[in-house]
């Protein structure tokens, strides 16, 4: 598995992974160029296995902390550590700029992603109830960035 940045020729694959993960509003091509225009707050990076595109990571810095935007993995490639490797790059990346803490949000049933952040240390803060647009509560997380974390 190789991790790297986002380059524009991935815009159009990354954002039917979206869709294949079940992101509910997934982001288009257009979205994403406009994010990779912003070279100095935003950080996308891209999982690759075998040439092909199985992950993504789309992680924000907002006033000196840090924000995971999306994540997304192919359904053919849940469960082998794809995300695991991707929020790592995430929270290495936050480190790196010195951020405090880094939030998100998730589904209220995405409980294999919930399991994932718990197991990085992330805490609940909170919920946005009805927030997504099927009508399903966000739950809102964060954790405080350890200054060592790589």
């Amino acid at each position: 598995m190789l991790i790297r940045r986002l380059l524009p020729s991935d815009f159009v694959n990354v954002s039917a992974l979206d869709a294949a993960a079940g992101i509910l509003s997934p982001w288009t091509p257009t979205q994403y160029a406009r994010e990779y225009m912003k070279h100095d707050t935003t950080f996308c990076w891209v999982a690759e296995v075998e040439g092909r595109l199985v992950g993504s990571l789309t992680f924000w810095d907002v006033v000196g902390e840090g924000e995971i935007a999306n994540v997304a993995v192919h359904p053919d490639f849940w469960r082998q550590g794809i995300g695991r490797r991707l929020v790592q790059a995430a929270l290495t990346q936050a480190a790196e700029l010195g951020q405090k803490r880094v939030m998100l949000e998730v589904r209220q049933s995405n409980l294999a992603a919930q399991a994932l952040y718990f197991s990085f240390g992330f805490m609940e803060d909170g919920r946005r109830p009805k927030y997504y647009v099927n009508g399903e509560d966000a739950i809102l997380m964060s954790i405080r960035v350890d200054p060592n974390f790589s």
